[in-house]
């Protein structure tokens, strides 16, 4: 065991971080196209919106000329998300809230606070380690 003075959390998140680079160098590129081509099939084919959508998702801008196209791929992502991750399967940490570790998948504000975020923000990454 390493003794140092991280807080349980610094060290859940430390060894996340470790998992991830692990599992991201192990990614398999054509699970990542297929995962994006499903996305673009969402909108008829058209890789230019998916792109735009994929774009304000990533940066937190919701455009409601576009509202149906980035519902459809938000719930395709939720779905995915909820399928390649279960219960279990993913953690977070919230270090303004350390009083309520160790992490609870089942934890209504863990998922309000985790779920949303990787689908919008991070959902390149989280396709990347579903594949691995």
């Amino acid at each position: 065991m390493i003794n140092d003075n991280s807080s349980y959390a610094e060290r859940c998140a430390r060894f996340g971080s470790n998992a991830n680079s692990f599992l991201l160098k192990h990614q398999d590129q054509s699970f990542l196209a297929k995962m994006v081509e499903e996305q673009v099939e969402l909108l008829e084919g058209n890789r230019d919106l998916y792109n735009r959508i994929d774009n304000n998702m990533k940066n937190g801008v919701f455009d409601p000329f576009f509202i149906r196209e980035h519902g459809e791929i938000y719930t395709w992502r939720g779905t995915f998300f909820r399928k390649n991750f279960p219960n279990g399967f993913w953690y977070t940490v919230d270090f303004n809230d350390e009083d309520h570790l160790p992490f609870d998948p089942e934890s209504g504000w863990t998922t309000l606070i985790t779920i949303p975020y990787q689908i919008t923000r991070y959902f390149a990454r989280v396709m990347a380690l579903a594949s691995a």
